[in-house]
């Protein structure tokens, strides 16, 4: 059973003739193969009917037309005359057409070198056979047989009604669709490929989009291009893609791509969207990544991507609203809590409005107060009803967050709900470093998805690397000096210094390590307090506070001052503190401390 991305029951087809193609291709064709229905493929968006693609077989760019012979007036190689009630109707040649798409699918995967033969004979051709064909949905092949349509559509380049019927063999359906295929050249497509040709045919699956700028698919290798990283899964994509309408909420653990599915979303109902799309996060970090997020992918104008708090202190500034000052709140923290209660109570009483937004998506909910998640569901245009939530308990690290009840708070969220559960950012060794630390706070692997009382906690994709390492050191100023080594060392590895991250609990630890680094030479970009935003395009190492880091990731990750980390009373906020900092890390981890806790008591047990 082939994997149909969307998936059938969340897919719009035009026609019945497509929905009957597209069952017997789930239904037919091998488990390792995918199918894409209708979705823009290359540079260009072009939108063949169907995209099915196999590792050995190749690919095949199919389209159905729900033609009877009897609507068919005349037809040579470029156009075919249809007989229709509102009259005769000239249209393109199937054929003409989807040969078309399938040159914007082949042209697109030729651009990658990787997927090219090198050399001989058939140098610069695709390693992977391709092929096209027409469904004719309403035509049965006796039919076709009777008439000289043959001399303008290839009879084996065609799939009729009865030959796609529930009582045909799937071995012979699957024969019928593969032997529209060129003869293969290679040995057949690898997983690495598989993606590579995902990445080209669909550049919003692309991880990288949201996370390092350095990824070049047509660049050499280096430490940090895991392929695994490069595209999302089959399974984030078939969520991202079969997202129903109204509420949604995806729970997910650490490295489970929730955010890039949020992304991935946020754009596609951005688009189609005559009101604003409003994306908020809790950390100014998220927020900066999903900004950059939406300017690449060029929906920046019809997206606002803000923190809740500012986007709190702008509803406020907007609707002429008298906004808590500094001087009755001296203290910054107070000062955002005000504001936020000030636009609850407005909102409250009317004075500012709900339904502004075709769709509210919120990133890190497990940060947000249940009134704040109540607010933001009353934003949501009431035709539309799009609201997504992502969470994670497993990440709430600020003390007195309650979990929400969905319901109470005018959230739909019954029969809803997605859960990831596999971990695809860490290495195996870092995930279980992560979760024997945290194990007895966040809770145990295995827990039932659909329990939302308990804490989920990752599976890891598979992908091997390096231990962490964990070493003690005399002072703070002896950690950043082993860190800036281990920095140095990771550079001549062959990492780019905007592949790495320094974290640490305090910003007087984090001013100590600024010091130092400078004396090694190591490239520094500095996060100014309360305005977090990652640069993306400098190639230094971020210096982030652990709090900071929170829906960022970086292949190095180096986390200094954790002995800073040791009052009894906020044992447990700081180990899910330091498990959050830990998984910001992909490929590799470097932990330093220099005074003893109980909290690093677990990292050198």
């Amino acid at each position: 059973m082939a994997t149909l991305i969307p998936s059938l029951g969340s897919a719009k087809f035009d026609a019945r003739g497509e929905l009957r193609l597209a069952e017997r291709l789930k239904d037919c064709l091998e488990d390792n193969a995918w199918v894409w229905h209708n979705i823009p493929v290359g540079p260009f968006g072009r939108h063949p009917d169907f995209v099915a693609l196999h590792p050995q077989q190749g690919i095949v760019v199919l389209e159905v037309k729900d033609w009877r012979l009897d609507t068919i007036g005349a037809a040579n190689s470029k156009q075919v005359e249809l007989i229709l009630d509102r009259g005769n109707v000239s249209t393109d040649n199937p054929f003409e057409q989807v040969r078309g798409y399938m040159f914007n699918v082949v042209n697109s995967l030729k651009r990658d070198p990787l997927l090219v033969i090198e050399s001989g004979g058939f140098k610069g051709q695709p390693v992977f056979p391709f092929g096209h064909g027409v469904v004719f949905s309403n035509i049965t092949r006796k039919q076709f047989d009777q008439t000289d349509l043959r001399e303008v559509f290839p009879p084996e380049r065609c799939i009729f009604r009865d030959e796609m019927a529930e009582s045909v063999e799937p071995d012979a359906f699957r024969e019928r669709v593969w032997r529209m295929v060129s003869r293969r050249l290679g040995s057949g497509l690898t997983l690495p490929q598989i993606d590579r040709v995902r990445a080209r045919l669909f550049p919003e699956i692309r991880v990288t989009q949201i996370a390092l700028p350095f990824d070049d698919l047509s660049a050499k290798s280096s430490p940090a291009d895991d392929r695994i990283l490069a595209v999302m899964d089959m399974q984030q994509e078939q969520t991202a893609r079969s997202m129903g309408e109204g509420h949604r909420i995806v729970r997910g653990v650490a490295g489970s791509g929730k955010t890039l599915i949020l992304a991935f979303r946020a754009e596609q109902i951005a688009r189609a969207a005559s009101r604003p799309v409003l994306l908020l996060s809790f950390a100014n970090g998220i927020s900066g990544r999903l900004e950059n997020a939406m300017q690449d992918r060029g929906v920046e104008d019809k997206v606002i991507t803000s923190t809740f708090h500012a986007w709190c202190w702008k509803m406020l500034r907007t609707y002429g609203l008298t906004i808590p000052t500094e001087k009755e709140f001296p203290d910054f923290s107070e000062r955002q809590n005000a504001n936020v209660q000030a636009v609850l109570d407005a909102a409250e009483r009317g004075l500012i409005p709900g339904g502004q937004y075709d769709a509210v998506l919120i990133d890190e909910a497990h940060d947000f107060e249940p009134q704040w998640l109540a607010l933001a569901a009353k934003m949501v245009n009431p035709d539309t009803k799009a609201l997504m939530i992502v969470y994670d308990d497993a990440q709430a690290i600020y003390k007195g967050r309650k979990r929400p009840v969905w319901k109470q708070l005018g959230i739909e969220a019954a029969g809803r709900t997605t859960v990831l559960k596999v971990n695809y950012r860490n290495t195996a060794q870092i995930l279980r470093f992560a979760r024997k630390f945290a194990a007895d706070v966040i809770g145990a692997p295995g827990v039932c998805a659909g329990d939302e009382s308990a804490v989920l906690m990752p599976e890891d994709g598979g992908r091997n690397g390096v231990e962490p390492v964990v070493r003690q050191c005399v002072s703070y100023d002896g950690e950043a000096h082993a860190i800036a080594e281990w920095l140095l060392g990771r550079k001549a590895a062959g990492y780019q210094w905007g592949q790495m991250a320094v974290l640490y609990p305090r910003h007087e630890v984090g001013g100590r390590f600024q010091k130092v680094f400078a004396k090694h030479g190591v490239p520094m970009d500095v996060a100014k307090d309360h305005q977090n935003r990652i640069d993306s395009k400098c190639d230094a190492v971020r210096l982030l506070s652990m709090h900071t880091s929170k829906g960022l990731e970086f292949p190095c990750v180096a986390i200094g001052g954790l002995g800073e980390l040791k009052k009894p009373e906020d044992i447990e906020d700081d180990i899910r503190l330091t498990y959050v900092a830990i998984t910001r890390a992909t490929h590799e981890a470097f932990i330093t401390y220099s005074n003893m806790s109980e909290l690093v008591g677990r990292l050198v047990v």
